[in-house]
């Protein structure tokens, strides 16, 4: 039996002005299309989570029990519409953080996990408090309810890993790991030549800091069971790359008015092109 799973993320509805009953329709239509069985998109689809949970349960009910549809939470998903605790204990069929999938007549697992971040791609991560107070104020981030420190809320996450992993390597699978933050160092793209100004600079470190955790993917490298990871969260178009044993896949879709971030002209050819498709 050949399992075939889609995988995309930073759809972005609200901010690309998409009508989302007019994106469902074409998903559901292509997905049933090209004989998927279950999509998952790995966060950012509106700048509300009671809006990307509608959004995914009525494609849900739109492709009916032809294809399974997961997700996962990005940080735009967190803005407004629900609040920390209630994200930890969602009884949510469809949201696939913590939880995972083990494709029939063979040894691969999916697990989803949200991740988050903590600084540590950045060099102020030596400066925790200057860098949440400048999250506070210039970031997007700045406005989601948040009880803890993002260092907290990281190794929490990096707790619900290390479990899933253990008990994947108990159960022998190899690993494919759905998540929304930069996983690992390697992936972040270095300044730009052009950034010479003090406050570009700052700027750029500032934002680095936002985009994943190191701590993620030192947990990643130590796991000879993890074989594959596909991540949103860094937008425009960056290469599959092999750190170890692992190939890291981006799925993002990004934002169409921000510069080169898509490749294609309409929504629905830029979700194909950056859609990650695998039999398995």
């Amino acid at each position: 039996m050949i399992m075939r799973i889609a995988i995309s993320s930073d759809n972005h509805l609200d901010v690309n002005q998409i009508d989302p009953h007019w994106a469902v329709n074409q998903q559901a239509d292509w997905l049933v299309s090209h004989r998927i069985d279950q999509y998952y998109h790995l966060g950012d689809l509106f700048n509300n989570f009671q809006r990307t949970q509608a959004y995914v349960h009525e494609l849900q009910q739109r492709v009916g029990g032809l294809i399974k549809i997961r997700y996962l939470a990005g940080n735009h998903d967190l803005i407004s519409g629900i609040r920390e605790e209630s994200l930890e204990k969602l009884a949510d069929p469809l949201y696939f953080h913590n939880s995972y999938f083990d494709v029939p007549q063979t040894d691969w697992r999916l697990i989803g996990i949200n991740g988050w971040y903590d600084y540590t791609f950045s060099p102020y991560q030596v400066d925790r408090v200057k860098v949440a107070h400048w999250k506070r104020v210039y970031w997007i981030d700045g406005g989601i309810p948040q009880r803890e420190t993002d260092q907290a809320r990281l190794a929490r996450q990096i707790n619900d890993l290390d479990e899933q992993l253990q008990a994947a390597s108990q159960d022998k699978k190899k690993v494919i790991l759905l998540t929304h933050f930069v996983p690992t160092v390697e992936l972040v793209p270095p300044m730009p030549s052009q950034f010479n100004r003090a406050r570009q600079i700052e700027f750029w470190n500032m934002l680095w800091a936002m985009l994943g955790s190191q701590r993620f993917g030192e947990k990643l490298a130590t796991s000879a069971i993890v074989k594959r990871v596909v991540f949103g969260h860094l937008h425009g178009q960056p290469p599959v790359l092999k750190v170890g044993g692992v190939n890291y896949y981006n799925a993002a879709v990004g934002v169409k008015r921000r510069y080169r971030e898509w490749q294609m002209p309409t929504f629905m050819a830029q979700w194909e092109k950056r859609l990650i498709v695998w039999e398995l």
